[in-house]
C-alpha cells in the first residue's frame, strides 16, 4: 500500500508542472501582447504538446510503468525552456527546436521499434542542408522519372491498336491516299491528313519532348544548388519536394510546348524536311529542353498561350513555375 502511494506521489508533481506550465501558455495566449504569427504558430503547438506530454505520463502513472514515466519526465525541463522563450525572449527557433525534440522523444518512446527511423528523419530534417533536401527529393523520385516514358509509350501503344480499324478503313477507300484517316462529309471522301506513320512520330516526338523537358528540369537543379541556401526552408521538407516534382513539372510543360507548336497556336513552325527529318526532331527536342530549363520562358508560353485562347487575359507579373523563396538573391 505504501508502495503505491509513494509510486503515485512521485508522478502527480510532473502532472503539476505540466498543468503551470499549460496554465502560463493560456495566459500568454489570451494576453493583451499580440505575439507574431510564427509565434503564434509555435505557442498552438507547444499547447499540443504539453496536452500529449500529460496524457503519457498519465497513463505511465496507471500502468505504473516507472521506465516510461522517467523517460517522460527528462522531457518536462525543455518544455519549461520552451515556455520560458515564449515568454520572455520569443525565441522562434529556440521554441521550434525544443518542442519537437519533445514530439519526437514521445514518438520514439510509444513506438520503440521505429526509434531508428525518427532519430533518421529528425536529424535529416533539423541538420541537412536545403540543397542536400532538394538533391534528395530528386534521387528518390528518379525511379518514377525513369518509368513514365515508359507508361506514356505504353498508352501511346494502346491509342494506336484501338486507330488500327480507322487506319484500315481509309485504306479501303480509293479516293484517300494509302493508310490516311478519312471521313464523309456530304457524301464527299474528305482526307484528314494524319496516317498511321503521322499519329507514330507524333507519339515519339511527344515522349521526346517530355524526356527533354524533365531533362532540362534536372539540369537546372544541378546548376543551382549552391543558390538553394534559403535558411527560411532549411527546417522543412518543403525543398524534398521540390527535387521531387520539379522534373515532372518539366515534362508537362515539354508536352505543352509541343502540343501548342503542333497544333500552330505558337507563332513557330516546325516543318517537316524530307531530305533531313532529323532537324524536326532536335527541334524539339531543344525548344522542350529550353523550356523545362527556364521556368521565365515557361512563364512567357504560359502568358502567350493565354493571350492566344479567346477571353484569355494575360497575367502580369505571375510566376506559375518558380520556386524564387528557395534560392538567395545572388540568382536575381
Amino acid at each position: 500500500m505504501n508502495k503505491n502511494i509513494d509510486d503515485t506521489s512521485s508522478v502527480k508533481p510532473s502532472i503539476s508542472q505540466i498543468d503551470e506550465l499549460t496554465e502560463t501558455l493560456r495566459k500568454i495566449a489570451i494576453a493583451e501582447v499580440i505575439l507574431e504569427p510564427e509565434m503564434q504558430e509555435e505557442l498552438v503547438n507547444l499547447l499540443g504538446v504539453t496536452a500529449k506530454l500529460k496524457s503519457e505520463l498519465s497513463v505511465a502513472q496507471l500502468s505504473n510503468n516507472k521506465k516510461k514515466n522517467a523517460q517522460l519526465e527528462a522531457m518536462i525541463p525543455n518544455v519549461k525552456v520552451a515556455v520560458h522563450a515564449i515568454q520572455k525572449s520569443s525565441n522562434k527557433i529556440l521554441v521550434k527546436r525544443l518542442r519537437c525534440d519533445v514530439a519526437y522523444s514521445i514518438l520514439k518512446i510509444d513506438y520503440p521499434l521505429f526509434s531508428p527511423c525518427f532519430e533518421a528523419f529528425k536529424s535529416f530534417l533539423y541538420k541537412a542542408e536545403t540543397h542536400t533536401k532538394v538533391c534528395f527529393g530528386l534521387f528518390i523520385a528518379l525511379p518514377i522519372h525513369l518509368l513514365a516514358p515508359v507508361v506514356l509509350a505504353y498508352l501511346l501503344a494502346i491509342a494506336n491498336f484501338h486507330l488500327q480499324p480507322l487506319f484500315a478503313e481509309s485504306v479501303q477507300r480509293q479516293s484517300a491516299p494509302q493508310n490516311s484517316l478519312v471521313s464523309q462529309q456530304d457524301g464527299n471522301d474528305t482526307i484528314v491528313k494524319m496516317s498511321e506513320y503521322d499519329f507514330e512520330e507524333a507519339s515519339a516526338l511527344l515522349i521526346l519532348s517530355a524526356m527533354a523537358g524533365a531533362t532540362g528540369s534536372v539540369v537546372s537543379i544541378m546548376l543551382r544548388l549552391d543558390q538553394y541556401r534559403n535558411s527560411k526552408y532549411r527546417e522543412t521538407l518543403l525543398p524534398v519536394f521540390v527535387g521531387a516534382f520539379k522534373p515532372a513539372i518539366g515534362a508537362f510543360f515539354g508536352i505543352f510546348v509541343f502540343a501548342l507548336i503542333s497544333s500552330t497556336l505558337l507563332p513557330i513552325t516546325i516543318s517537316k524536311n524530307e531530305t533531313k527529318p532529323i532537324n524536326r526532331w532536335l527541334a524539339f527536342l531543344a525548344i522542350s529542353f529550353v523550356v523545362g530549363f527556364s521556368e521565365r520562358l515557361a512563364n512567357d508560353v504560359i502568358s502567350k498561350a493565354e493571350q492566344i485562347v479567346p477571353g484569355g487575359k494575360p497575367s502580369q507579373g505571375s510566376d506559375v513555375f518558380s520556386e524564387p523563396e528557395l534560392l538567395t538573391a545572388e540568382e536575381e
